[in-house]
């Protein structure tokens, strides 16, 4: 071998090198992102969870202890047929945060998650409006404020996870790393957009 195919042979060794090694950080780079995210869920659903245990434990005794699905009609009375209502919608987002919680990066789980969220919140504006009488104990007013203040605790939570996912998203989507992403599949995550948004 010449001098001149012995420079090329090493260039091209070198070259393959840096290849492999640039290829083997963006896969370890892109680990770590979807990592984070999966991280920053997992403390986001601790909080959920106890959004959801603390509206569960708010519902009166007759429809927290009926089992689930053997309500026949809607209950005539309008404060009783809320209360059911916000069962309901607890019911149904407890079962979209399992299906998140077991697939965290998944975009459909969280989307899901987002509306279902939108519903208890909705549900829980009607109970406090029609089904909560003004000299309850406690009151309307201080049954809100603790929910808010449940929610405000998830809102730094919730922001931490949307910038891992923005994070993570903008990492799979660049050129040339989303050569890695695409040859690993690595899939884009949900932003959890307006969870965890109070209605006053």
């Amino acid at each position: 071998m010449d001098l001149t195919s012995l420079h090329s042979s090493l260039a091209w060794l070198a070259t393959m090198a840096v290849l492999f090694f640039w290829a083997v950080g963006a896969y370890n780079r892109l680990v770590r992102l979807r990592s984070a995210v999966v991280q920053a869920f997992v403390d986001l659903d601790e909080q959920l969870v106890r959004q959801l245990v603390w509206l569960q434990g708010s519902l009166p005794e007759a429809v927290r202890e009926h089992p689930a699905g053997e309500v026949s009609s809607e209950p005539p009375d309008e404060a009783l047929s809320a209360w059911w209502r916000l069962r309901a919608a607890a019911d149904q987002f407890g079962a979209v945060l399992a299906r998140a919680r077991a697939q965290p990066i998944a975009l459909e789980p969280i989307a899901s998650l987002v509306m279902a969220h939108e519903a208890v919140r909705d549900a829980w504006a009607t109970v406090l409006t029609v089904a909560v009488p003004r000299d309850a104990v406690p009151s309307p007013e201080r049954l809100q404020e603790r929910w808010m203040r449940l929610l405000h605790q998830a809102m730094p939570l919730r922001a931490r996870h949307n910038e891992a996912v923005s994070a993570y998203n903008a990492a799979i989507r660049q050129f040339p790393a989303s050569l890695i992403g695409w040859l690993f599949r690595f899939q884009p995550a949900g932003l959890a957009s307006r969870l965890a948004e109070g209605k006053a």
